[in-house]
């Protein structure tokens, strides 16, 4: 028979037990003595709050005001707390007490066995002769991977962290480190202030050495690292700061170096990057790159591009508006670029309104742009041959004006009507062959029909298929514009039947031509989803300066074939093939991704023809590969590879290997970068990074735990 003597409970406790939140009682039988002893035995359980007690028996002394419980016990504060014992001593409010033969468990992830634990005020908790854990502990007696024995542990539960009193690290139970005191946070602490998981690394470039964070916690939105790196080679201090805003966030890095590789200066370079939400709708970003040298971010792998750009933006974008002004600072790490006579600084403004003109229908917009860049050099000449002055600096103001509507017709064909309209003013500085302002005017008219066709395959399968041509004039007023926005064109589904396929304001596709294309999409019943676009251009007149590898030099364009398969299962694939006439290759590029419950791979390659415009005089391809294999519940691996296919010569390429628990976590990783030039030397990099798991965030995730056998 089950008792539920709640309010007896509360009376045997007193007045001061009554004040408390009140506490129920339950047994499968309860007596009450002459002595003021309430004995209860079977299945006893007490709840109080947020505590919760389980016990064989349970004896309740008025005179002492103390509970004397008998195992198994287990006691449970709140949802992270859980205390297991065979015996217990606890004060009538479960706040304070001893238990013998103690297990405490924290967050279900770390246990800490004690010969005793004392429990005081309900927030600290001490176990005495401890050893501590977050391995599965087998009954055959044989150690846990790792353990911390301690003479004593203190949990401090308002503060979530564990304080060790003469600490001892034991691999397979054998002493390995020894610490007179030891702080970590338990695991229900998100952040806190100490030392990060070291990382061991050795590298044919920095040599061997080890890198050791220290995290400081700076309240609940900010926080700083600092991890010295000491090799042989080298003296590093790696800093990151961190900060979230209530309308924003920034992130900044910080490297300072004293090395071996470049040993007559100090090298340093910063990463950052910041958002914020100011004024009236506007986003503000900016990202700063910056480095002492040409290689020494690379030297160090902080950062693998080969330039380095710095900007800061303002944009908003509404219904019928977007707005945009962005400063950028270039500095070029290639080899044979020389920053003096690279356009260093950008400046570009643009806004866009979009609106409906009733006395002509349709949908149309008004663009207005500024841009300006400029170079340090001031010199005429042209040294490297671009055809551009080592000094040019070049200011552009413009407006244009966009229309377009379409008109359904009998058959649900669909006639559509194009226009744009601009005029931009152009100013140059040093550059003697060009006069120091330059006026250009620039209109385009189009007429298309498309005719959307559909059909419900017996399968279920809906198939759409839509033939598109496009008849188009466009014509400038000034070609005499020196191109440097629009030397790297692409010709892809999304600009086939763009009035102007440059990528930016320099030049302007001129003439008459046709645009033509065929798209096909179709959608599977079982999540099989595909598409196909084939398509080309024809000129009747006019020039252009598009280069080769573009795909839009000629009369007629390559042939363009783009596609993608989306499926059900783990894999997807999507690629784009340009090629001309004679069926010879002129641009490619496939990317193809699996993602199985074992396996997961994303694999691209990539293909650009010869070019002199682009200088590039042999043809280029690369093969890329990333790919993650699980070998069984503990070992994952890691792939990363990439193959230059005009040189026949690996890139770079990557090994990681994980072992991963429910208690420890190794990561062991090499890579190799064979790249070489006057900046960037070949190296080899070793990493090796132990974590115990049950400190901190993040331990709860994994749900790979061993089984006693």
């Amino acid at each position: 028979m089950i008792l539920r003597l709640g309010l007896l409970f509360i009376a045997l406790l007193g007045t001061q037990a009554a004040a408390q939140e009140a506490a129920t009682l339950v047994a499968d039988s309860v007596e009450l003595t002459a002595e003021r002893l309430l004995i209860a035995e079977g299945n006893v359980e007490i709840l109080q709050g947020q505590t919760r007690v389980t016990a064989q028996s349970v004896t309740y002394d008025g005179e002492s005001d103390r509970l004397i419980l008998e195992g198994p016990i287990v006691l449970r504060d709140g949802g992270t707390t859980t205390i297991l014992a065979s015996q217990a001593e606890l004060s009538q409010g479960l706040q304070d007490g001893i238990l013998r033969g103690a297990r405490l468990v924290l967050d279900q992830q770390l246990q800490i066995a004690a010969v005793e634990i004392q429990r005081v005020r309900g927030r600290y908790t001490q176990a005495w002769k401890v050893a501590a854990t977050s391995c599965h502990v087998c009954d055959s007696g044989r150690p846990p991977l790792w353990q911390i024995r301690a003479k004593r542990i203190v949990h401090d539960q308002e503060e979530q962290q564990l304080y060790f009193d003469e600490a001892q690290l034991r691999i397979l139970g054998t002493p390995v480190f020894y610490l007179p005191r030891l702080r970590l946070p338990d695991p229900t602490l998100d952040r806190a202030t100490g030392f990060l998981a070291p990382v061991i690394t050795q590298s044919s470039l920095l040599g061997y050495g080890v890198r050791v964070p220290y995290f400081i916690r700076l309240g609940d939105h900010a926080d700083l690292t600092f991890a010295p790196f000491i090799t042989t080679n080298t003296r590093t201090l790696e800093t990151r700061y961190r900060q979230a805003f209530v309308a924003g966030e920034i992130s900044w890095e910080v490297y300072l170096s004293n090395d071996e590789i470049n040993a007559d200066r100090f090298r340093w370079g910063t990463v950052g990057e910041g958002r914020f939400e100011v004024f009236n709708g506007f986003e503000l970003n900016f990202d700063v790159e910056a480095a002492s040298d040409r290689s020494y971010l690379s030297d160090y792998r902080y950062l693998t591009k080969d330039r380095l750009d710095s900007a800061v933006s303002l944009t908003r974008t509404r219904d019928l508006e977007d707005v945009s002004i962005e400063l950028v600072a270039i500095r070029s790490l290639r080899d044979g670029e020389t920053n003096s006579t690279f356009p260093s600084v950008l400046f570009d403004a643009r806004q866009d309104y979009r609106f409906m003109p009733d006395f002509v229908g349709g949908d149309a917009r008004l663009s207005f742009s500024f841009h300006s860049h400029y170079r340090e050099s001031t010199s005429s000449s042209d040294e490297d041959g671009d055809g551009i002055a080592d000094g040019l600096d070049v200011t552009r103001i413009g407006a244009q004006l966009d229309w377009d509507r379409e008109e359904l017709l009998a058959g649900g064909a669909l006639l559509g009507f194009r226009a744009v309209g601009g005029f931009d003013v152009f100013a140059f500085s040093d550059d003697p062959a060009l006069d120091d302002t330059a006026e250009r005017g620039n209109a385009a008219a189009a007429v298309s029909l498309r005719w959307p066709l559909m059909r419900r395959a017996g399968t279920g399968a809906l198939h759409m298929i839509e033939p598109r041509i496009q008849l188009a004039y466009s014509g400038a007023s000034n070609a005499d514009i020196p191109n440097e926005d629009s030397t790297r064109i692409e010709f892809d589904e999304g600009n086939l039947f763009a009035l102007n396929r440059s990528s930016g304001f320099d030049i302007i596709e001129e003439g008459a031509r046709a645009d033509i294309g065929l798209t096909w999409n179709r959608t599977g019943i079982q999540g099989w989803e595909s598409t196909m676009t084939v398509g080309r251009i024809e000129r009747f007149s006019g020039s252009n300066d598009f280069s080769k590898s573009s795909g839009l030099s000629g009369d007629s364009s390559a042939w363009l074939i783009s596609g993608s398969l989306t499926s059900p299962g783990p894999y997807d694939l999507i690629g784009r093939v340009l090629f001309d006439d004679d069926l010879e290759l002129v641009k490619n590029n496939l990317r193809v991704e699996y993602e199985g419950d074992r396996f997961t791979m994303a694999s691209s390659y990539a293909y650009l023809v010869a070019d002199a415009d682009e200088e590039r005089t042999e043809a280029a391809s690369e093969l890329a590969l990333n790919a993650t294999y699980d070998f069984s519940e503990d070992f994952i691996a890691g792939l990363d590879f990439r193959y230059d296919g005009a040189t026949e010569t690996t890139t770079s390429a990557g090994l990681e290997l994980t072992y991963l628990n429910e208690c420890v976590e190794v990561a062991v990783s090499v890579s190799r970068n064979f790249t070489s030039s006057d900046t960037v030397t070949p190296s080899t990099d070793f990493n090796l990074a132990i974590g115990l798991r049950g400190f901190g965030l993040g331990s709860s995730a994994n749900n790979r735990a061993h089984a006693c056998r």
